[in-house]
């Protein structure tokens, strides 16, 4: 049995959150052995998601799926949303493992069932990689194939080869690695949130795996990838590369 909990962060994503939560509620229904319990973390979104997905609890609960909403104040980064949103499920004994998706169904839900077997099998970070034999990123085009390879490309150099795909944020990781990764202390608020936890699960587990997915582009709303986002990232991973290197 896998103790499951889904970290959702939103912001303005009423149009996708409906058939997320019923595909979500599809996996807990077909793992019956497994409790899946999801938590969006909503940045007080103005087209109501947060009001939608608490109309929507009591039908998914009926469909085995536990549903709850932390509301933010304001948007303060997906980094700083998601390590509340962790912190927030961890504070909870009945937890096993952590995932992180997106709310747009970039992140297919069809995937949460390999997740959930790796967990099974004793995994402490489950990795969706666009990058390895069977991933793919089909609704790119070259040149943004060309800057997330060129940046995955250069995490890797200096990072470390442990991991093919740095940047995605669709990952699962062990509540107990969490806790032992002190999420006081992750300073990334931003997308390169993903590459700073990805850097310090690594020093901590060698119980990894790497799960090949198709990323799809969203077909509703429209990105909240800032233009920064890169620039942001390549300093970071300049950052930790260095401290790697200096052995800290």
């Amino acid at each position: 049995m896998v103790r499951l909990a889904v970290v959702v962060p939103t912001y303005q994503e009423r149009a996708n959150i409906v058939p997320l939560m019923g595909r979500l509620a599809q996996v807990a229904r077909e793992h019956p052995e497994d409790a899946v319990r999801v938590l969006v973390v909503d940045d007080s979104s103005p087209d109501g998601t947060a009001a939608l997905v608490r109309s929507m609890a009591g039908e998914l609960a009926s469909g085995r799926l536990t549903v709850e909403v932390l509301e933010r104040a304001e948007k303060n980064g997906l980094g700083r949303a998601y390590v509340e949103g962790m912190q927030h499920v961890l504070r909870r004994d009945d937890v096993d493992a952590v995932l992180q998706m997106d709310a747009d169904l970039s992140h297919d839900p069809q995937y949460v069932h390999e997740f959930l077997e790796h967990a099974r099998a004793g995994a402490e970070l489950v990795v969706a990689s666009r990058y390895v034999p069977g991933g793919a990123t089909p609704d790119w085009g070259w040149h943004r194939k060309a800057l997330s390879r060129g940046g995955n490309w250069y995490a890797r150099l200096l990072l470390g080869r442990a991991l093919s795909d740095y940047t995605g944020g669709f990952n699962l990781y062990a509540a107990d690695l969490l806790r032992r990764m002190d999420l006081t202390s992750v300073g990334s608020a931003g997308y390169a949130f993903q590459i700073e936890m990805k850097t310090r699960a690594l020093r901590l587990t060698d119980k990894v795996v790497q799960l090949p997915i198709v990323f799809l582009d969203r077909t509703e709303g429209t990105s909240k990838i800032p233009r920064s986002t890169l620039l942001t990232s390549l300093r970071l991973v300049t950052t930790l590369g260095v401290r790697r290197l200096l052995g800290r």
